[in-house]
């Protein structure tokens, strides 16, 4: 389904929100808003510079304007790298979210964009087991290392950042961390070959190392620790099959990827762009489009997977295909290359009918 409407986005819907746009215009003042005005300070003892002073904030407010502080980061960033969304269908993340991910080389993710959201709030994941609210998306950025020495090994990193509505509920969890913004629900995935980080699995083992001897503070007892260690593990567990999977998928092919607007857009600015043509009236109405806060979202799996196989309006299960996996397969010359192959789902209760015809999907990567 495309009814989403295109404020209530994650990204859209804060920006909104929180008047981001306005804060573009002045950052620093935004930062005192947030942390604290940039004061100079002096003690005795010949300790003196500048810091965010946050010391009439009460513990709620530093921790929430913390988290805001991070978001408009986030928001920042994905903004100014085009804005883009990929919604994924129903249907399409409940064959991907299971499907097994440790042993893919993380070469092999090759993401669309430096920068993008993935919206996955149809997978209807909670943040902690037992517990609301749900994850809306995640910002996904890679960061490249061409200056490989002896010190900085990794060739590149992966890092997702969860949204939804969590604050409340697990501020003062994250208050526990050292690096107490980005939180259990953040992690990174290293491809350092060094240190033997190749496929997904290693880098899992090393994101769940680096939370527990970096991001919790030493003079915590060791239950503490052990307690959160095992928040963010389990958060780990409980998302990365899914957004690996939907990074692999949108690598493919022959992938089912439509780019529109949501039906919200103001219809004297679709009026103006259908009646567009000629080149420069187009770039003219998608600029004024631009210009009103909206751009176009990428749905995945809107044709292909539309929708859950699960009937709720008879209570059976109908025909649907049975999650696929991937397959690494080397050919060529000395078997010098690689293609990852998606072997898609069989189908069950084929007697009730007939479901989309599957495929095989490949993605060629040389070594």
């Amino acid at each position: 389904m495309t009814d989403k409407k295109h404020i209530e986005y994650y990204p859209n819907r804060l920006a909104k929100l929180n008047d981001f746009p306005k804060h573009l215009k002045d950052r620093e003042r935004f930062n005192d808003y947030c942390n604290g005005k940039n004061e100079y300070f002096y003690k005795d003892e010949g300790y003196y510079g500048y810091r965010r002073n946050n010391e009439h904030f009460t513990y709620d407010q530093r921790l929430e304007r913390e988290y805001l502080w991070n978001d408009f980061g986030f928001w920042t960033t994905w903004q100014k790298t085009g804005r883009n969304i990929f919604d994924f269908s129903e249907g399409l993340l409940e064959m991907l979210k299971d499907t097994d991910v440790s042993d893919i080389d993380l070469e092999q993710i090759k993401l669309p964009y430096p920068n993008f959201y993935l919206d996955i709030s149809k997978a209807k994941i909670p943040f902690a087991d037992g517990y609301m609210p749900l994850i809306e998306g995640v910002y996904v950025a890679e960061e490249i290392n061409k200056d490989i020495d002896e010190d900085i090994t990794y060739e590149k990193v992966i890092s997702f950042n969860f949204t939804g509505d969590y604050v409340q509920h697990f501020k003062h969890i994250n208050d526990k961390l050292y690096n107490h913004v980005r939180g259990f629900h953040s992690y990174s995935l290293y491809l350092d070959r060094p240190y033997n980080l190749l496929n997904v699995g290693d880098a899992v083992k090393d994101a769940k190392s680096m939370f527990l001897d970096v991001d919790t503070w030493e003079d915590h007892d060791d239950d503490t620790k052990i307690d959160l260690y095992k928040i963010h593990s389990d958060f780990i567990e409980r998302t990365i099959k899914l957004v690996v999977n939907c990074l692999l998928y949108l690598s493919l092919k022959d992938k089912d990827v439509t780019e529109k607007f949501t039906s919200d857009l103001p219809i004297h600015l679709k009026t103006k762009l259908e009646k567009a043509n000629t080149k420069r009236k187009k770039e003219v109405a998608n600029n004024e489009i631009r210009n009103f806060g909206f751009s176009k979202i990428k749905f995945v799996g809107l044709y292909t997977f539309p929708s859950n196989k699960y009937d709720k309006t008879t209570g059976k299960i109908s025909p649907h295909w049975r999650r696929g996996h991937w397959r690494n397969q080397k050919f060529g010359e000395n078997l010098s290359q690689s293609k990852l192959l998606w072997i898609m789902p069989t189908i069950v209760n084929k007697d009730k009918g007939e479901p989309l015809k599957g495929h095989i999907y490949s993605v060629e990567n040389k070594n």
